[in-house]
């Protein structure tokens, strides 16, 4: 071994040794001082997500408030996912993450519907499916991103299964369309049963999706979302009642990315 080689080797040695005694170290201080601003984001997102599922538990009538916070938290996941790739991140982050994900796309979101269906056992057993498949869904994500050879193609670009963000943005803004457009429960609360049967059954598949990382998709989202929140927490009446035609379009555009790999595959 030539003495450049045996050199490297040693250099890495060192830095490896150097990350184990920076995370020895960490272990020793206080989990707040630990905490990094991506942390903070996903404990934001984690309350948003509490938040709703105590408004639709306090009554049906909080339920559209109960949606906003959730498509809210989906908000403030993006921005946590855009922040951890700019400045450190914790340890824990990645589970910190994940575990926020759960409680406002996973939990929320299954509560919301269950309660809207009147907890009825079609229902329970459809929204325990959505739970645990979302469940699912964010153990297979964390166990691949461990992998170094599977992180690298998360990072750069297919994952399996429809993320279950977007599963609970498809879930709230079909509510407030429906909630809004005032559709007949006969007819609403059957698509919904479906519409949440489906994403149970697309969050766990081996179906790929692409990344949205474009800013001419990204920017636009981001605008329906803030135009959303506005119109929604406007004062003036008139323009509240406009929140709907954001919502509709966030149901489309989540619509489209669900069939995505289809129409893919088909120009294939």
């Amino acid at each position: 071994m030539s003495g450049k080689n045996l050199g490297e080797k040693e250099g890495e040695g060192e830095r490896e040794r150097e990350k184990v005694r920076e995370r020895e170290k960490a272990r020793s201080e206080s989990i707040l001082k630990q905490v990094k601003p991506p942390d903070l984001l996903s404990l934001l997102n984690a309350l948003l997500g509490f938040s709703a599922i105590l408004l639709v538990l306090d009554g049906a009538a909080a339920v559209e408030v109960a949606v906003v916070l959730i498509l809210a938290a989906a908000v403030v996941d993006g921005l946590d996912g855009a922040v951890a790739r700019r400045v450190e991140s914790s340890e824990f982050g990645e589970y910190l993450d994940s575990l926020a994900d759960l409680l406002s796309f996973g939990v929320a979101p299954a509560v919301v519907v269950c309660v809207l269906l009147a907890g009825s056992s079609l229902a329970l057993c459809v929204c325990s499916a959505y739970l645990v498949s979302g469940m699912l869904r964010l153990a297979r994500f964390n166990a691949n991103f461990l992998e170094k050879d599977l992180r690298e193609d998360l990072v750069k670009g297919d994952f399996k299964g429809f993320p279950i963000t977007m599963s609970a943005v498809f879930l709230a803004s079909f509510l407030l369309v429906s909630l809004e457009f005032v559709f007949p429960f006969h007819l609403s609360s059957p698509l919904l049963l479906g519409l949440t049967a489906v994403l149970s059954l697309l969050m766990p598949s081996r179906i790929k999706y692409k990344k949205m990382k474009e800013k001419r998709i990204l920017v636009p989202l981001v605008l329906i979302f803030f135009t959303l929140f506005l119109l929604f927490f406007s004062p003036l009446f008139a323009l509240r009642s406009l929140f709907v035609y954001p919502a509709a379009a966030l149901l489309v555009l989540t619509a489209l990315y669900a069939l995505s790999p289809l129409v893919l595959n088909a120009s294939k």
